[in-house]
C-alpha cells in the first residue's frame, strides 16, 4: 500500500511540473498564435497606428497584400532628402501592402541613389493609387520597389523624374481621365507623354521588343533597371532624342537594332554613340540564292563592310552536308567560306538541306587555314539538320548568333571552338549531345539556354574557357537534374531555372 502512494505521489508531482512547463516554455507560442490574419482597421491617419496595427498581423504574401488606405497626411513628410518614402516604408513591418494613398496630399521627393540598397521593407509594396492632388514623383523615388505590380497616376500628375521606377520590373501603369501630360499602352508596360512621342519608363521591358516610330524621344532613365532586356528594335528614320546618356544603364546584354543603311548615323549622333558597340542592323534578308555561285558572284561585287553591317544572304536547296559525298572530308564548309570574298554576312541557311551540317573529322590542322571564317557575323542553320558537325564553325571569331533547327540532336566536338563574339546561345529541347570542347575559348559566351528535358550528354571542355558571368539556364523542374547530372554537375554553381518559368 505504501508503494502505492508513493507511485501515486510521483504522478502528481510529474502532472504538476508538466503544467509549470506549458506555462512557461509555450508562453512564446501563445504569443505568436495571438497575431491576427487580417487588420482591425484598414484606414490609418499616421505611420505610427500603421506600424502598430502591421505589427499585430500575420506575415503574407505579395498575392495577399494587406489593403491598407492613408488619409489625412503629407507624403512629402514621409521620408527625408536622402529617402522620401524611408518611414512609409519601415511602417510596414515586413508585410506586403497595397497602399491607397488618394486620401493624402503633397508629392513624392527624391531618393539618393546610393542608398536604394538600404531602404527597409521597400519590397513590400504592391500597388499604389496616388493622392488626387500629387503632381510630381522624385528621381528614384520607388526604386527597388521590386514587387510593385500596379500604380494609379493621378490626373494631376504632371512630372516623373529619371528612374523613378527603376527595379520595378513586373509594374503596369494606370491613367485615369483628366490627365492631358501621361499616357499608357501595351496593357499599361509603357508609361508616355507628349501626346505619345516621348517614352517616359518602361521597366518591365523584357526580350526581344520593337519601339512604335511614332515615339520621336526617350526620356533619360527609361530602361533604367530592366535587366531582362535583350534586343531593341528602332525602325525610325530618324534618331528618337534620348533624354540623357543614362537611357540603358543597368541593361547589360542590349543589342539595338535599326535598318542597316541608319546604323552609321546612329553610331555618330550623341548621345546615341555612347552605345556604339550594341548598335547593329535589322536583319532584312534578301532574294534566295539557289546555289553558292549565285551567293558568290553577288559577294564578289560587293564592296567591303564590317561586322555592324553585314550583308544578309539567303541560300535555299543547297546541301551544306560532305557525309558520303567524297568531297571535301577534310572540311565540310570550306566552299561556303570561300564564297565570301573577305565581306562580313550573315546567312539564312534554313531552307538548305542534310542530315549533318558538314562532315569534317580528319585533318584538325586545316580549319586554321579556312579563308574568310572570321567573317560570318550570325546564321540560321537548316531545319532538316540533327548534327553540326566537328569543326564546322571553328575560329569564327565574328559569330554573334546562331539560331538551331528544333530537331537538333548532337552538336559535335569543336564545332564552335574560339567563336569569341558569340555571348549567347538557346538549345532545343531535342538535343542528346554536346561535344568536347564544341564552345570552348568562346570568351563572351554568358548565357547558355538548354530546353532539354533529359540533360544531353556533355563531354569533357564543351565550356572551357568561356565568360566569368557564364551562367546555365534549364527547364525550371530540372534544375536539380542537371546539376546532379556528369558533365553539367561541374556548373551546378552556375545553373539557374530559365527565366520566366516556375
Amino acid at each position: 500500500m505504501a508503494e502505492y502512494k508513493t507511485i501515486k505521489l510521483n504522478c502528481y508531482v510529474i502532472l504538476l511540473w508538466t503544467v509549470f512547463l506549458m506555462m512557461f516554455i509555450g508562453c512564446p507560442h501563445s504569443s505568436e498564435g495571438s497575431l491576427s490574419d487580417k487588420l482591425e482597421t484598414n484606414t490609418f491617419s499616421s505611420l505610427d497606428s500603421l506600424k502598430d496595427s502591421l505589427g499585430t498581423v500575420v506575415q503574407n504574401t505579395a498575392q495577399a497584400p494587406y489593403q491598407i488606405a492613408l488619409i489625412d497626411m503629407d507624403i512629402a513628410a514621409f521620408g527625408d532628402e536622402e529617402d522620401s518614402l524611408r518611414e512609409l516604408f519601415a511602417a510596414f513591418q515586413g508585410r506586403y501592402v497595397a497602399l491607397d494613398v488618394r486620401g493624402c496630399t503633397g508629392n513624392i521627393g527624391s531618393l539618393a541613389s546610393g542608398v536604394i540598397n538600404d531602404r527597409p521593407d521597400a519590397d513590400k509594396l504592391v500597388s499604389l493609387m496616388l493622392g488626387t492632388s500629387t503632381e510630381s514623383i522624385g528621381a528614384f523615388a520607388l526604386a527597388g520597389c521590386t514587387s510593385l505590380v500596379s500604380i494609379s497616376l493621378p490626373p494631376s500628375m504632371s512630372t516623373i523624374s529619371g528612374s523613378a521606377f527603376s527595379g520595378c520590373v513586373g509594374l503596369r501603369f494606370t491613367i485615369p481621365e483628366g490627365n492631358a501630360v501621361f499616357s499608357t499602352d501595351m496593357e499599361g508596360q509603357r508609361l508616355l507623354r507628349d501626346a505619345g512621342k516621348t517614352l517616359v519608363a518602361w521597366p518591365s521591358a523584357t526580350g526581344s521588343i520593337q519601339l512604335s516610330s511614332e515615339i520621336t524621344g526617350i526620356q533619360d532613365y527609361a530602361f533604367f533597371g530592366a535587366p531582362l532586356l535583350r534586343e531593341l528594335m528602332l525602325d525610325h528614320d530618324t534618331p528618337p532624342v534620348l533624354g540623357g546618356v543614362h537611357v540603358f544603364e543597368n541593361v547589360p546584354d542590349l543589342t539595338i537594332l535599326v535598318p542597316r543603311e541608319k546604323v552609321p548615323t546612329y553610331k555618330a549622333t550623341a548621345p546615341w554613340n555612347a552605345y556604339g558597340d550594341t548598335i547593329k542592323c535589322i536583319p532584312d534578308w534578301s532574294t534566295p540564292f539557289i546555289d553558292l555561285t549565285g551567293l558568290n558572284a553577288w559577294l564578289e561585287n560587293k564592296p567591303p563592310n564590317d561586322s555592324g553591317t553585314p550583308y544578309y544572304g539567303v541560300l535555299k536547296n543547297v546541301s551544306l552536308s560532305n557525309r558520303g559525298t567524297g568531297e571535301m572530308l577534310e572540311d565540310g564548309l570550306r566552299k561556303l567560306y570561300e564564297t565570301f570574298h573577305g565581306k562580313y554576312i550573315a546567312l539564312d541557311v534554313d531552307a538548305c538541306t542534310g542530315a549533318t551540317i558538314g562532315f569534317s573529322d580528319l585533318y584538325d590542322q586545316t580549319f586554321s587555314n579556312r579563308p574568310h571564317r572570321d567573317m560570318l557575323v550570325h546564321i540560321i542553320l537548316p531545319a532538316s539538320s540533327t548534327a553540326v558537325g566537328i569543326y564546322n564553325f571553328y575560329d569564327c571569331t565574328s559569330l554573334e548568333s546562331v539560331v538551331f533547327p528544333g530537331g537538333l540532336t548532337q552538336i559535335n566536338k569543336h564545332a564552335f571552338d574560339h567563336c569569341t563574339a558569340l555571348k549567347e546561345v538557346t538549345l532545343p529541347a531535342t538535343l542528346k549531345l554536346i561535344g568536347a570542347y564544341a564552345f570552348k575559348d568562346c570568351i563572351r559566351l554568358k548565357r547558355v539556354i538548354v530546353r532539354a528535358e533529359v540533360p544531353p550528354a556533355l563531354n569533357g571542355g564543351a565550356f572551357s574557357g568561356v565568360n566569368e558571368e557564364f551562367t546555365i539556364y534549364v527547364p525550371a523542374n530540372k534544375v536539380e537534374a542537371y546539376k546532379a547530372m556528369t558533365g553539367w554537375k561541374e556548373f551546378a554553381a552556375v545553373i539557374r531555372a530559365i527565366e520566366g518559368e516556375d
